[in-house]
């Protein structure tokens, strides 16, 4: 029965115990179950299929994978239009953000180390409105975020109009520590660069990895 074989599938048991699948299957084919297998359907086995076919009506799953194959499509079509060719996207075009937006699309939506690599460069081969990056920044809570990637941009050339921002943010910090990029909190506590936990953030970049992609875009 094609039901059964759904049931056994790697995806559904990251949903459902052992217990619990064996227990659907027995319900299934018409067996009597004991009260503990008829507490397992009434306590957790009904609400959670009731919640993934809610899921699936309103197709759930749809629109997040399409927001983020847009998203990926929008921030490297902007990318290339800033400077920072990550693949080929000549024959392709899409809508131009503000850079200060783009920054911040990146930090809030799509915070990968592909992309997150990329500001620095970005910031420096453009000029950024400070007061919009700023004002945005401070709307979505990432001022560390922008601070730490602002100060890498520094490291590599230093520009004298973002002075008093990354001035500001040094000394304006957000108290709450945060991941630049989602991980493990007791690994990227230990091995997170020294730099980073400066502006009370965790993640895995290192100045060198920095450098060495400024060499290939600058």
């Amino acid at each position: 029965m094609v039901k059964l074989q759904v049931l056994r599938h790697e995806t559904v048991k990251r949903i459902f115990g052992k217990v619990e699948i064996e227990t659907i299957i027995k319900k299934m084919e018409g067996r009597k179950l004991k009260q503990t297998e008829r507490n397992y359907l009434y306590r957790s086995i009904r609400p959670k299929l009731v919640a993934a076919s809610m899921l699936s009506q309103e197709s759930i799953l749809n629109e997040i994978n399409k927001d983020n194959r847009e998203d990926t499509f929008a921030v490297e079509c902007n990318l290339f239009h800033y400077g920072y060719e990550m693949i080929s996207l000549k024959k392709k075009k899409g809508k131009v953000i503000p850079i200060e937006e783009l920054i911040v699309r990146i930090l809030v939506k799509l915070p990968i180390a592909r992309f997150i690599e990329a500001i620095p460069i970005i910031i420096i081969k453009n000029h950024i409105d400070k007061f919009r990056l700023l004002e945005l920044a401070s709307s979505y809570g990432i001022k560390n975020k922008v601070g730490y990637l602002l100060e890498t941009a520094f490291m590599i050339r230093h520009m004298n109009y973002l002075t008093d921002l990354l001035s500001y943010l040094d000394s304006n910090k957000d108290n709450e520590v945060s991941f630049l990029v989602e991980g493990d909190y007791e690994f990227l506590f230990k091995e997170s660069p020294q730099r980073i936990k400066k502006w009370r953030l965790l993640g895995r970049f290192f100045d060198d990895d920095f450098i060495r992609n400024a060499k290939a875009y600058l």
